[in-house]
């Protein structure tokens, strides 16, 4: 089951997302738009995301999460097909947020998520590390670059799609939980061992470790996502080159691939939420190195790298932490909640570090706003203790 979600996450985010960025220049020249318009299919998608994410935790209550995931990777594909029939930019987003996004949503992380939970009660956090690791950001805009140059945009879109489809015959091997197949949970050694309540969407919203939670994930990921829009803009205004400059980002994206393991591994002997005060305050040294490094380019790595190997563990923790404050039967909906409100924060993260730039003329009130996020989420988590508002534990079965 691992392995089979690591194909799929990554095949769907690097598609989906990295090679999207690869693209925005072709777009911008095929369909005759401005940049703001050739950018705008990664904001429909995340829209569609943040949207319908709730609806998919609801659904997996109701249907099985492979047929769901089938569903999403056939609609995906063919919204990659669409793309090369239409020479419209309007048509394009359309695409991107009633097709290429729901796909999305029923197949990517939430639901690759929620199997994880299932399969493990022990061993999640290392889990969800290894099927974040983002090979797929890092391959993708490689790939998609190759494709643009030889085959054009039409043939990027349609080698996307054809990625997409090629997870189909994979998903034939899916389980959803170990119990369809008489087996039980990594770490659970009685079947009444462990005894979850299934919540309702109103439960979740009310329930203080689900809002925790949805606090510390919003604010690091808003910092991330900071980072990933701004720091090429940073090192070229201090006199790098933009081909250097793009290497910060690259380092940022590889990072993951160490972030995300190390971290899984870690949330399972000191927990998840001690977890996230760890990634919170190790941030604030690199942070504040992006502004003491001025143009050297080796600090400024330095602190890209670190930066990234925190921020793209975020979607591991999430995972693992929802599960031991929610239990495993809620992480569906309990992910698909916060990933509704988290949608007016992402939206407004990158556009207020630019307002900020614009206004102060650097990017040193923006560091100052996250390191201040950074102290409060490490304090809280540091402390914070739940009850568990899914799980109840049972006396293990008599021999």
């Amino acid at each position: 089951m691992v392995a089979i979600t690591f194909v799929v996450l990554n095949c769907t985010l690097g598609v989906n997302f990295a090679a999207y960025g690869a693209m925005v220049e072709a777009i911008q020249r095929e369909f005759d738009t401005s940049r703001a318009f050739a950018s705008a299919g990664l904001s429909m998608v995340t829209l569609a995301l943040g949207m319908l994410s709730p609806l998919v935790g609801g659904l997996m209550h109701r249907i099985s999460i492979k047929s769901m995931m089938i569903t999403g990777i056939a609609l995906n594909a063919l919204g990659f097909v669409a793309l090369t029939q239409i020479n419209n930019i309007g048509l394009l987003l359309a695409i991107y947020v009633l097709m290429i996004g729901p796909g999305v949503a029923l197949s990517g992380p939430v639901p690759c998520t929620a199997v994880i939970s299932n399969w493990f009660n022990s061993g999640r956090g290392k889990a969800l590390g290894i099927i974040n690791m983002p090979a797929g950001n890092t391959l993708m805009p490689l790939l998609t670059a190759l494709l643009l140059s030889q085959y054009g945009l039409q043939g990027a879109f349609l080698s996307c799609g054809l990625i997409i489809a090629a997870l189909l015959p994979i998903m034939w091997f899916l389980v959803d939980t170990p119990e369809k197949i008489g087996q039980r949970a990594k770490g659970a050694t009685t079947d009444a061992q462990r005894a979850e309540t299934v919540l309702s969407a109103a439960q979740i919203l009310r329930s203080p470790p689900f809002l925790v939670l949805t606090a510390g994930v919003t604010l690091l990921s808003c910092a991330g996502l900071v980072i990933v829009t701004h720091i090429v803009a940073l090192a070229t205004d201090r006199g790098i080159d933009l081909g250097s400059a793009s290497l910060l980002l690259s380092a940022f994206g590889l990072a993951g691939i160490v972030g995300a393991p190390l971290f899984g591994w870690v949330a399972d002997r000191i927990g998840g939420g001690r977890t996230f005060a760890l990634i919170a305050l190790l941030q604030i040294l690199p942070w504040f190195g992006l502004m003491a490094a001025g143009n050297s380019l080796p600090l400024l790595l330095a602190s890209a790298f670190t930066i990234g190997m925190c921020s793209n563990a975020i979607l591991t923790l999430f995972g693992a932490t929802m599960g031991s404050w929610l239990g495993s039967a809620n992480v569906g909906l309990g992910m698909g909640l916060c990933y509704m409100l988290q949608i007016p924060f992402m939206f407004g993260a990158g556009p207020l570090a630019g307002a900020m730039f614009d206004h102060f003329g650097s990017y040193g009130p923006t560091v100052l706003l996250h390191v201040s996020t950074f102290v409060l989420i490490g304090v809280l988590f540091l402390f914070y203790r739940p009850h568990p508002s899914g799980v109840s534990m049972s006396p293990p079965a008599a021999d």
